[in-house]
């Protein structure tokens, strides 16, 4: 009898132990081996921390392994952190990563460690001031100070570019302040900057906007279209109404714009854990539509997700999966 008593209890260990070692190795296979991802993001209150903060979730009950989402310098600092292997994924403006790859402006040599999985967006530019403030117009920031973004290295890239073509040049018609999209917008409410630099997708600007109200500075058409026809990545963009900060006056916001934010991935993570990203990302477009207003445009159109970006390169995992839901752009 005791005999039979130890058997089964042998039984129900070795049975009970098969289910812990089938659990314990089921999550790391459904996601190819890898036991936890990080998204390289941007600074708080900016467009890539807060599409990455909601999407970090869903990826860990999909794929089982946890998700971590940690802010950096931007689009520059992200490449180098991919390149490096530092992070498994990352989010990184369209002009960068073409760049970055194809060793042009900033980088001097290509930085090929990325592949594209999906887009967001498409960035749509401003610059804004307090709702009281005499300013108007872009070129009114003539002396002032004026917050760009985060760093430097990406945002002379993006705003500086666009004051360059209003005739302003850093240091000698404006002094430039860099710091994260929130205390720039706090201190554009407090009066310690003049105006800062926003996008359309920019929360901490539209925060202002409740609080305070905030002021966009109209753009010079003829300045609009020498950046366009200056540099590649820009285009002509245009905001509607009532989708620019409390406070604004007037209609639709023309602007210069450019392809936001694509999602990368480290070249050799595996085919089947991006191929199981992508599609977790796009069956819950819907869902993120609901929690954060930036995936209003995916909502509206998917196939942005596939937008080309010059002769970037594409994971093969996520290609495969764009190609069996009928939404791939490529070639």
């Amino acid at each position: 009898m005791k005999s039979t008593a130890n058997r089964n209890l042998i039984f129900v260990a070795a049975l009970l132990g098969a289910f812990y070692f089938q659990a314990v190795h089921a999550q790391p296979a459904k996601a190819g081996g890898v036991k936890s991802l990080q998204i390289a993001s941007a600074a708080q209150g900016g467009g890539f921390h807060a599409l990455a903060t909601p999407l970090a979730p869903i990826w860990e009950k999909d794929l089982g392994v946890p998700v971590v989402v940690s802010t950096s310098r931007g689009s520059n600092e992200n490449v180098a952190l991919i390149e490096r292997g530092e992070v498994t994924l990352a989010m990184v403006t369209g002009a960068s990563q073409a760049e970055a790859w194809n060793g042009e402006g900033s980088f001097k040599k290509p930085y090929r460690n990325g592949r594209l999985m999906f887009a967001f967006y498409p960035s749509n530019a401003f610059f804004f001031t307090k709702a009281d403030s005499g300013m108007n117009s872009v070129k009114d920031l003539k002396g002032k100070r004026v917050g760009l973004g985060p760093s430097a290295a990406v945002w002379d890239f993006y705003m500086g570019r666009i004051l360059s073509a209003h005739g302003l040049e850093k240091g000698k018609d404006y002094t430039a302040v860099y710091a994260d999209w929130t205390d720039m917008a706090t201190q554009v409410g407090d009066g310690t900057l003049d105006a800062s630099a926003a996008l359309e997708t920019t929360p901490a600007a539209y925060q202002l906007g409740e609080e305070r109200g905030a002021k966009a500075l109209t753009m010079d058409p003829a300045a609009v279209n020498k950046a366009v026809a200056d540099y590649w990545y820009y285009f002509k963009g245009n905001i509607k109404a009532g989708s620019m900060p409390k406070g604004h006056k007037g209609g639709n916001f023309q602007t210069v714009g450019w392809m936001g934010p694509y999602m990368i991935a480290k070249k050799d993570l595996p085919d089947d854990l991006v191929y199981a990203l992508t599609k977790s990302f796009h069956k819950h477009i819907k869902e993120l539509n609901k929690s954060m207003n930036l995936y209003r445009w995916l909502a509206d159109d998917e196939k942005i997700a596939t937008m080309p970006l010059r002769n970037v390169e594409w994971h093969a995992g996520a290609v495969k999966y764009w190609k069996e839901a009928g939404l791939w752009q490529g070639k």
